[in-house]
């Protein structure tokens, strides 16, 4: 008796856990942002990675590019990542809620902040 219930407990635990891994939103892929500032809106190409919560990727833009890193939990993306100005370095934070091929969110750039769209490729 008791290892049926240990059997049943572990495979329990073992469903939820493939349960939880396969709720997390992956937002790995080309995405495009349409950053709402203070000049108009600037669509920016996005590609990011994903490995479990850790996200990584590269904004490009006439600018350049520029390298940011984050967590994806549950459907909330954050990101962070510094550019450099003629006035020095800003750092940039990011936060969006991703659904299926969009995101929605805000960004907090020291000065001020602005919001952005994304849609997936």
């Amino acid at each position: 008796m008791t290892r049926r219930l240990l059997a049943f407990v572990l495979v329990f635990l073992f469903a939820i856990s493939i349960a939880v891994a396969l709720a997390q939103t992956s937002v790995a892929g080309e995405w495009v942002l349409t950053i709402n500032g203070p000049q108009g809106a600037v669509d920016t190409d996005a590609s990011f990675k994903q490995s479990g919560e850790k996200v990584t990727g590269t904004f490009s833009s006439q600018l350049g590019e520029t390298n940011v890193e984050g967590t994806m939990t549950g459907s909330t993306l954050s990101l962070a990542f510094s550019v450099v100005t003629q006035n020095g370095p800003i750092d940039i934070r990011m936060t969006a809620e991703v659904s299926g091929a969009e995101m929605k969110g805000s960004i907090d750039y020291g000065m001020g902040t602005a919001d952005f769209t994304g849609k997936k490729k």
